[in-house]
């Protein structure tokens, strides 16, 4: 009786671990498939992002291959466009100052009063008070303000305050500031500025290639100058020199180009006061581009360098012996 029991008690305990188990394995089937169905809609969705992402990328990294390509065509057109504004500024001051002068009627001592051709008979509304009061101060503003000075009359103050005694005066170097005084001088002074202007350009015309190195700022600067004349082309990247400095390969007409603008500039900023730091700047490249360029030859096969970096000399070691 008890061996029955026993083996009843068993056969139930095997029978429900055979269910546990069997439960167990369904659960863990449904368990893998939700895990793996979870994993496959996560790594499907990865993929689309991926996709996404590197088509953006993708054209992304067009668009801006098209921008740079287009860079230096707009740059041109800027270029051309300035020139055609400074042409059309430069025909206007040519008609403007080709106007005939309006005649004097002023009248003379003697001459009878006009008569009017009808008489009739209206009294002259009177003026507002403040409207007269305003054209009254307008006028006495505009006789207050002094005229200011021509181009020639500054370069000429410029040049007695920088003018160097002929005993002490080094080698000539092509100095806007010598040009400024032929502009204010008589013709000599005035043909031997312009002859010597012309040698330095003649001289950048036969360079075929010249590097300059300078700051950052100074090249900015060179740029913004330059970039009305026609014969000025913008170059490529320039090359970093470290410290701030540039390399930049200019062709000769782009030379000449910058020689022009530097020579226009310190002409326009000669005044006292008016722009003392583009006078500066445009004189400094000016003269190292004219004193560089007579002094290159035509055996020479190394392209020219002008280099606007001057420093000190380091000391000398003395504690060898």
């Amino acid at each position: 009786m008890a061996r029955n029991d026993l083996m009843t008690a068993l056969l139930d305990t095997r029978r429900a671990l055979e269910e546990n188990v069997a439960a167990l394995g369904e659960r863990v089937e449904t368990a893998r498939r939700e895990v793996t169905e979870t994993v496959t809609s996560q790594i499907s969705d990865l993929h689309a992002d991926n996709r996404e992402t590197r088509n953006r990328v993708n054209s992304a990294a067009t668009s801006v291959a098209e921008i740079n390509r287009s860079l230096p065509g707009i740059r041109q057109e800027i270029t051309e466009l300035a020139h055609t504004v400074n042409s059309l500024r430069t025909v206007m001051e040519s008609v403007l100052a080709g106007l005939p002068a309006p005649p004097d009627r002023t009248p003379t001592p003697g001459d009878p009063d006009p008569v009017p051709l009808f008489d009739t008979g209206a009294v002259p509304a009177p003026e507002d008070t403040e409207a007269v009061a305003a054209r009254d101060a307008a006028g006495d503003a505009r006789a207050a303000t002094p005229a200011e000075p021509s181009r020639t009359e500054a370069a000429a103050q410029r040049e007695a305050a920088t003018e160097v005694p002929p005993d002490t005066e080094e080698s000539p170097v092509d100095d806007p500031s010598a040009h400024r005084a032929g502009a204010a001088g008589d013709d000599t002074a005035r043909g031997f500025s312009l002859a010597r202007h012309d040698r330095v350009l003649a001289s950048a015309a036969t360079v075929g290639t010249v590097h300059l190195v300078c700051h950052r700022d100074l090249w900015d600067f060179v740029q913004e100058h330059a970039a009305d004349v026609p014969h000025f082309r913008l170059p490529a990247t320039p090359a970093e020199e470290g410290h701030d400095r540039l390399r930049i390969t200019l062709s000769g007409r782009s030379v000449i180009g910058v020689l022009i603008a530097m020579r226009d500039t310190s002409l326009n900023s000669a005044a006292y006061g008016k722009d003392d730091g583009a006078w500066t700047l445009s004189c400094a490249v000016y003269d190292r581009l004219a004193h560089d360029l007579t002094t290159t030859s035509r055996t020479g096969g190394v392209p020219l360098t002008v280099v606007f970096d001057d420093g000190t000399t380091p000391p000398a070691d003395t504690t060898t012996g």
